[in-house]
């Protein structure tokens, strides 16, 4: 007995026990072999699909993005693959048409459940994008109106004292400098959470943005720093865009009060599946271990959190002789 290769009959039989739906096509576009699966998921039976004319079939589908994917793969003899909503269905389909010299065959599954699975998930990260940026206004106005203003009417008391003291010691001078670099330090820290804490415009390019955020992390610093954009594509939707931005600017904070960095660059790299972004500082971290997040500090275990939530990633990777590449990828979420 050969068993070697299989019938037509034990080949139907099988395919009719897989999930996907399976369609063989010929040249004229007829009909020449559908599964039980492809005949459920279209609301037909096997024998009324058997021997038509696909478009006669389903004539609605004519024109439309499955009639040009088709032709497509049949005209470049090239697999091509896509998801589409097919309208008279409500139902969205993932498919791969296989072209050959005898025709097409069709593999496809229905999406539909995922596809409203992912459109719920893209609302909820928008609900929580508006939630995190209406918390963070909150805290900036408390910042700004409590503690940046309170440290401000110290520094001019601090002042006010020290013209009314008379002769005063070598101690008590050294004294009132302390505290007035305590005073400056804790208002210039806070005036760096408020920046931290600013809104992300989403009708600014991503590119610009990250030179504004550049220009604000490194202004009065000696480190020189750069953004390549050549290649960066269309822009992310909003709620990517937001959460990349975020990552980025910690990034960029940390190269220049961290690391140290003399020489920053952004680069940014992207594709129809989303964006690259790369930033290399020349800094002093070495050890990998540098890379995480110290006791009570969430900066670096933050940025992958973001990343993470979009399906992307955020790397650290450290450089030799010395410094690190901060790299993030975060993929487009289609808008369905």
């Amino acid at each position: 007995m050969d068993h070697g290769s299989a019938s037509p009959v034990d080949l139907g039989t099988a395919l009719d026990r897989v999930d996907d739906g399976f369609f063989a096509l010929d040249r004229e576009w007829h009909v020449r072999y559908v599964n039980v699966a492809a005949a459920q998921m279209l609301g037909r039976e096997v024998g009324e699909l058997t021997g038509q004319d696909i478009w006669t079939a389903f004539p609605t589908a004519v024109g439309t993005v499955f009639d040009q994917r088709y032709r497509q793969a049949v005209e470049t003899q090239r697999m091509v693959e896509f998801e589409e909503y097919f309208d008279l269905l409500d139902k969205w389909f993932s498919i791969r048409a296989y072209p050959s010299a005898e025709g097409i065959t069709l593999v496809f599954r229905d999406v539909t459940h995922v596809r409203g699975l992912t459109a719920r998930y893209q609302a909820l990260l928008v609900r929580l994008l508006e939630a995190e940026n209406r918390e963070r206004a909150r805290i900036a106005a408390d910042v700004h109106e409590d503690s940046v203003q309170a440290l401000g009417a110290v520094t001019i008391h601090l002042q006010l004292l020290r013209r009314h003291l008379v002769a005063p010691s070598p101690k008590v001078e050294q004294l009132l400098d302390t505290l007035s670099q305590l005073v400056a330090g804790a208002t210039d820290r806070l005036r760096a959470l408020l920046f931290s804490l600013e809104p992300i415009d989403p009708s600014i390019p991503i590119s610009q943005s990250i030179r504004t955020f550049a220009a604000q992390v490194f202004d009065g610093s000696p480190t020189h720093w750069s953004v390549d954009d050549i290649d960066v594509g269309d822009e992310l939707p909003p709620v990517e865009r937001s959460q990349a931005l975020r990552i980025a600017r910690e990034a960029l904070s940390n190269a220049c009060r961290h690391a140290q960095a003399t020489e920053v660059i952004a680069t940014l790299r992207g594709s129809e599946d989303g964006l690259e972004i790369a930033i290399s500082d020349n800094g002093v971290a070495v050890d990998p271990q540098t890379f995480i997040s110290a006791p009570g500090h969430r900066g670096l275990a933050t940025m992958r959190d973001r990343a993470a939530i979009l399906g992307g990633t955020c790397t650290m990777e450290p450089a030799s002789p010395h410094g690190c590449t901060v790299r993030v990828y975060v993929p487009r979420l289609r808008a369905w």
